[in-house]
């Protein structure tokens, strides 16, 4: 670990950040602090509000404009996380940093490398994942430090999760001047995307080029971004990390059938009831995390956005990990893979099993990976041929196969970490640089892949083009050919491995999860 501390510490110029302080942004002024000596170039600003607290008659609403303050706020400090139910990170250094959580969360913070106001430098905005029930961007593994030190204003924010932010209720609909609810988390977001364009430019920022990018639910809530009319114009990139996700969006009707059961469930007559009731008893409900086409925020899903050619139309750049597959879970039990396979695909599940055999326990393991994984990367496929077809602006696929040190003796999710590979999240810590946040045996391939993955990313905000001189050649999707870079431990295009295999996901229907 001290040597890559010390590889980092080397390589970071003398400049120091100058943006003149104290900012003025919505709301009143702020003033930042510098962040680790390996990147003394970097100013960082936690903690600015970015809407009112979403609170009392506030909740499940829009969000509202920031509430003004007198004097000089420090955005020293990381807010409070919204509202979750509590996650045991003992020994998962990657969340580690996790704050208090509170109803009271619309904060957004900003990391930037730029000398004056005037630098125009590029913006990525991250939404962190979590499956919409979970996680913050004040987790250690999402500092944007060293993605700001290569010359970009790096943002993140939290936004409302669970029922907070998913609710749909026929009072809600009614209340509702757009005659729609269940999309507030989608328009914390929006609300987000337009603090940045109303106030980046104050911390060297182009409002005019922005890249939205997120991993897992954080990539999905990209891909409702892209088909949100509210918010055309917002950003003129987007990247997805593992969940590019043509969906089929519940319907507004549907949504209020379950919010009503949700708020009966809870004893409350109405949403006043609900309004009054504490945060945490609402914690206590049934699980919500998706988007809903409530006719405003989603027109149409996000699938029927795209194969109308009606969606926010900027390059984008879509990949998966190669033992991906969050939330599409096979049985990896031998004796149960026939009936599952019979129940979930009927006449096709032969293929199924010759494809994805289980003769022992052992083996339907590894094929239960293997299925989710190639489920993940048919889905990018699939994300990449229609934005082929129906839009104008290029697409870029990548496959995430370089596998980390993961140290014997580790256990996930009652499992042998070394078995999961190339695993769910396993790009983070390259993109992000976090390499110091974990203890394991980095090597200097971990270091080469980590510095050349966050400069693709870098490269592709600076211009919407991944490729620039000094990276791997990266071509765009073409659906002659589809080609991926395949991120290993050297990086090269080629043709998407086990071909059959992924075109059999074209066929078999989407499974339930498990």
């Amino acid at each position: 670990m001290r040597r890559i501390l010390l590889l980092m510490t080397t390589v970071a110029p003398l400049a120091m950040a100058a943006i003149q302080e104290p900012v003025r942004v919505d709301g009143g002024l702020i003033t930042g602090t510098p962040t680790p000596q390996w990147t003394p170039d970097v100013r960082v600003f936690r903690g600015i509000p970015y809407a009112a607290p979403p609170v009392g008659d506030l909740r499940w609403r829009p969000p509202q404009p920031v509430i003004p303050w007198q004097g000089a706020k420090a955005a020293d400090h990381f807010s409070a996380a919204c509202l979750q139910a509590p996650t045991d990170t003992e020994g998962n250094a990657w969340r580690e940093g996790m704050v208090p959580v509170s109803e009271d969360c619309l904060f957004i913070n900003v990391w930037t490398p730029a000398q004056n106001a005037d630098a125009r430098l590029p913006v990525m905005v991250f939404i962190h994942g979590g499956g919409n029930t979970r996680g913050a961007a004040s987790e250690n593994q999402y500092d944007g430090a060293y993605l700001a030190k290569k010359g970009v204003v790096f943002v993140s924010f939290n936004y409302r999760m669970g029922a907070f932010g998913f609710l749909a209720h026929p009072d809600l609909t009614r209340e509702s001047e757009h005659h729609a609810s269940g999309n507030y988390a989608a328009l914390d977001q929006i609300a987000a995307l337009q603090w940045v364009q109303r106030n980046i430019a104050k911390f060297g920022g182009d409002p005019a080029t922005v890249m939205i990018f997120g991993h897992s639910a954080g990539a999905g809530n990209t891909c409702v971004l892209l088909a949100s009319p509210l918010a055309k114009g917002l950003f003129h990139r987007a990247l997805t990390q593992s969940s590019a996700s043509l969906a089929r969006n519940m319907t507004l009707a549907d949504a209020e059938a379950n919010g009503a059961k949700f708020a009966e469930s809870l004893g409350a007559k109405s949403i006043a009831d609900l309004r009054r009731m504490p945060a945490e008893a609402l914690m206590k409900g049934a699980r919500m995390g998706g988007a809903v086409v409530d006719g405003w925020v989603l027109p149409q899903d996000v699938y029927s956005t795209f194969a109308a050619g009606k969606q926010n139309d900027v390059p984008t750049v879509v990949g998966s990990m190669a033992a991906d597959g969050v939330g599409v879970s096979a049985p990896r039990k031998a004796s149960e893979v026939p009936d599952y396979a019979k129940k979930t695909f009927g006449p096709l599940a032969d293929k199924y099993l010759k494809a994805f055999p289980a003769a022992t326990d052992e083996q339907a393991a590894k094929s239960a990976v293997a299925f989710a994984a190639a489920r993940a990367m048919a889905g990018n496929r699939a994300f990449a041929r229609m934005q082929t077809k129906t839009g104008k602006s290029k697409v870029y696929w990548y496959l995430f196969s370089h596998v980390s040190p993961i140290p014997d003796g580790l256990v996930w999710g009652g499992r042998p970490a070394k078995d999961w590979g190339a695993y769910h999240g396993g790009e983070i810590v390259y993109v992000f640089n976090a390499f110091p946040l974990q203890d394991w045996a980095w090597r200097p391939v971990d270091l080469k892949v980590g510095d050349l993955v966050s400069s693709l990313w870098v490269s592709f905000a600076k211009t919407g083009n991944p490729n620039s001189p000094g990276l791997p050649e990266w071509p765009s999707f073409d659906p002659k050919t589809e080609m991926l870079l395949n991120i290993g431990d050297a990086l090269r295009a080629q043709a998407p491995p086990d071909k059959l295999v992924l075109d059999l996901m074209d066929e078999l229907p989407v499974p339930p999860r498990r």
